[in-house]
Order: structure tokens, then sequence, then C-alpha cells
């Protein structure tokens, strides 16, 4: 347990590709990820306090919730927690996204892993920390 971690994220992507693809580069770049397919499962794993840094979430998904309800309810619950948004459609987005208010990062899709690997570094303060 000696190595530090990036930190911990839940990766909220139901594109099972993608995210199948974000969990490995996350994890091969010292995150650690917890994964969910939907937002009603995203909120089961939010329960626990403390237990993430940091949410990224996809917006379109199946089930009740999308990604900006789970970002809603992040920043009512643990206001401090930053979230990253991503999403093909952002345009019917903007006026939710910005409700949101820091710190709330948005990036299109698709996106580059690296500048998304940059960006939750940053959100999660290791970026001085791992250069």
């Amino acid at each position: 347990m000696g190595t530090m971690i990036a930190g911990r994220v839940l990766l909220l992507e139901d594109d099972d590709p993608i995210r199948e693809l974000m969990v490995e580069y996350l994890r091969d770049e010292g995150f650690d990820v917890t994964e969910a397919r939907t937002g009603d499962q995203a909120m089961t794993l939010l329960v626990e306090p403390d237990r993430y840094d940091i949410l990224m979430t996809d917006v379109r998904m199946p089930g009740r919730l999308d990604g900006v309800d789970v970002a809603e309810f992040v920043r009512r619950q643990y206001p401090d927690m930053p979230v990253l948004i991503t999403s093909g459609y952002a345009a019917q987005l903007v006026g939710r996204i910005r409700a949101l208010g820091p710190p709330t990062v948005f990036i299109n899709k698709p996106y580059d892993v690296n500048e998304v690997v940059e960006i939750l570094r940053r959100m999660t303060g290791q970026s001085r920390a791992l250069h």
C-alpha cells in the first residue's frame, strides 16, 4: 500500500468499450477506479461518504438518472467533490452543467484520454505531486 494513488475515481459510463478503456488507462496512470454503468448504480456507490475523490460521468445513459442527475446529487451531498462531465451532446446541457458550479469541468466526446488524465490530476490536486 506504499504507492501513492493519483485519486479515487467513480467512473460512470454506459458504453462498455469506452468504460473498459478508461478504467484500464486510469488504473495504469495510478488512479483507483470504481466503475458504474447506470446512474442508479452510481447512486448506490455514492452513499459511502469520502469513498471517492472525483466523479467522472457521461451524460446519456439507461435508467431513470442521467449523468447530470448524479452530478447534481454529488454537488448537494459532497459540495467539494470535483465532477468531470463528458458528452457528445453538449448544447442541451449547458444550463444544467453551469448550474452545478465549481468544481465542475465539461469536456466533449470524443475526448483524448491523456487530456482526461491531466484534468483528473488537476482536479484532485495531484498534478503538482506527480510531475
